[in-house]
């Protein structure tokens, strides 16, 4: 009996032995160990006050993304994402070469999972020196404000704000810039906005190591009611000898101004200074900006239109012989007398001016004329008279001949 006894539980304990290495075998044939990488993994900063309470700023130059293997079972494993993993670089521990190490864990399933870092399993930084800069506060504003309105005054609050941060990023600081949106207003804006840093190329500085000495830009604008002005450009001055203006025109002769409403109903007109043509010998042509220096104070400009456009036509002055006949010349005073000019010669004028004027010109122009009003019978001398055209010197005119019967 008692050998019987012993036998049955040597039997036992090899069934229970045989059913556990069956279950494993089952278990890892269903669920088996695999390994799966996670990249791209940011890796998280603490105890960042250890370096820059010493005055520094940094640059990361490697490691702030990192890449794991993971090992644990299929069903553990393939439920993973990145997600559910830390990864960790420790100020406290930065060492002589500027090196942080990196931990990762994972947020569940502790002790079931292997994690092992890729190639990449440290942080370098690149140590900076913490400096203050004071930047100008630039307003920009979007949108169009309601018909009939345009932003007047515009101020921010501070307008120069202290910013303290990396050298290698604040070398390159412009300007702080706020936005405010005034699109279909017709009021005036009181609002607070959170500050932006921007470089020199207009791009952003963007880095948690920036601080700016004020959370927040207080904004006021003013919106003044819109009105068309004439604007008036006048010349001064003459071109050089032998040289004669033209033509002067410019463009646009009316602009859309803004002002408070005191000022805006009197103001009809804006004068721009005098263009000089002292001297000249060739054609000028400008274009001038109208800013808020060349305009009244409290006047704003409210078109699109930035600039004035001037051109001023100046050419050499040429002179020219035109020669006519006495068909040409017209008789006043005649009533009934008859008058007979001595020779059927052809006259001449000699004339100047700009060339362009000077080729077109025909005697029929001019309109030569006597005026034999009052002579008695006989011969007689007589001047010719002709009208000048604009821009043209008429120089000389003949006398001719005549018999008055």
């Amino acid at each position: 009996m008692k050998e019987q006894k012993n036998s049955n539980m040597g039997m036992k304990v090899l069934s229970v032995s045989i059913a556990i290495f069956i279950w494993l075998l089952v278990a890892n044939t269903n669920d088996p160990v695999v390994t799966k990488r996670f990249t791209d993994i940011p890796v998280d900063i603490i105890n960042e006050e250890a370096l820059t309470d010493l005055g520094y700023a940094y640059e990361v130059t490697e490691g702030d993304e990192v890449t794991i293997t993971v090992k644990g079972k299929n069903s553990i494993v393939g439920t993973l994402s990145i997600s559910d993993f830390r990864a960790v670089a420790d100020f406290s521990k930065l060492s002589e070469v500027d090196a942080v190490p990196i931990d990762v864990t994972v947020k569940k399933y502790t002790d079931q999972l292997e994690i092992m870092l890729g190639t990449v399993n440290t942080m370098k930084i690149k140590k900076d020196e913490m400096i203050s800069v004071s930047v100008p506060v630039n307003i920009v504003i979007n949108g169009d404000a309601a018909e009939g309105y345009a932003p007047g005054k515009i101020t921010g609050t501070p307008n120069l704000v202290r910013v303290t941060g990396p050298a290698n990023l604040l070398d390159n600081a412009k300007a702080i810039i706020v936005e405010v949106d005034i699109d279909g207003i017709d009021h005036d804006v009181t609002t607070n906005v959170k500050p932006i840093l921007y470089d020199a190329d207009n791009k952003k500085i963007d880095s948690k190591q920036i601080a700016f000495d004020t959370p927040s830009i207080s904004i006021s604008i003013e919106l003044w009611k819109t009105k068309k002005v004439q604007v008036s450009v006048e010349q001064e001055g003459e071109p050089a000898d032998g040289y004669q203006l033209t033509s002067f025109d410019y463009e646009p002769k009316e602009i859309i101004v803004a002002a408070p409403d005191d000022i805006l109903a009197d103001l009809t007109t804006i004068s721009l200074p005098a263009v000089s043509l002292d001297g000249l010998t060739e054609n000028y042509e400008k274009d001038i900006d109208i800013t808020e220096e060349l305009l009244p104070d409290n006047v704003v400009l409210a078109d699109d239109v930035t600039d004035i456009k001037i051109k001023a036509n100046i050419e050499k002055v040429m002179t020219r012989r035109i020669t006519f006949e006495k068909e040409n010349i017209q008789i006043k005073g005649k009533q009934n007398k008859k008058v007979t000019f001595h020779a059927d010669n052809q006259y001449v004028i000699a004339v100047e001016g700009p060339s362009s004027v000077l080729r077109d010109l025909k005697i029929t122009d001019f309109a030569p004329w006597i005026d034999v009003s009052g002579m008695d019978e006989g011969e007689h001398e007589i001047t010719v008279h002709v009208k000048e055209p604009e821009g043209i010197t008429v120089n000389s005119v003949p006398e001719i001949s005549i018999t008055v019967k």
